[in-house]
């Protein structure tokens, strides 16, 4: 299994959260870092890790590493 970590910044049209292009890192400790300086240029950001098989295409559950601001509901699953 390996594992996938990504930042997911989201910005604010109107009344709607729209999702900005998301960031593939290669840690959990850089994601996190990175949803940080995200946190204060974006309305919502979420770091996220999920494992996943190559071989399979099987995925793990979705893990929130990090989470600020705004975050549209779904976004994360049933933690919303």
């Amino acid at each position: 299994m390996k594992t996938a970590y990504i930042v997911q910044p989201f910005t604010k049209q109107g009344s709607q959260l729209i999702t900005d292009t998301a960031i593939q890192c290669n840690s959990a400790d850089e994601a996190i870092r990175r949803a940080d300086k995200f946190s204060s240029m974006r309305a919502g950001v979420i770091a996220v890790s999920q494992e996943y098989d190559e071989e399979t295409g099987d995925y793990g559950e979705l893990k929130v590493l990090a989470k600020y601001g705004e975050i549209p509901a779904g976004a994360i699953g049933d933690e919303d």
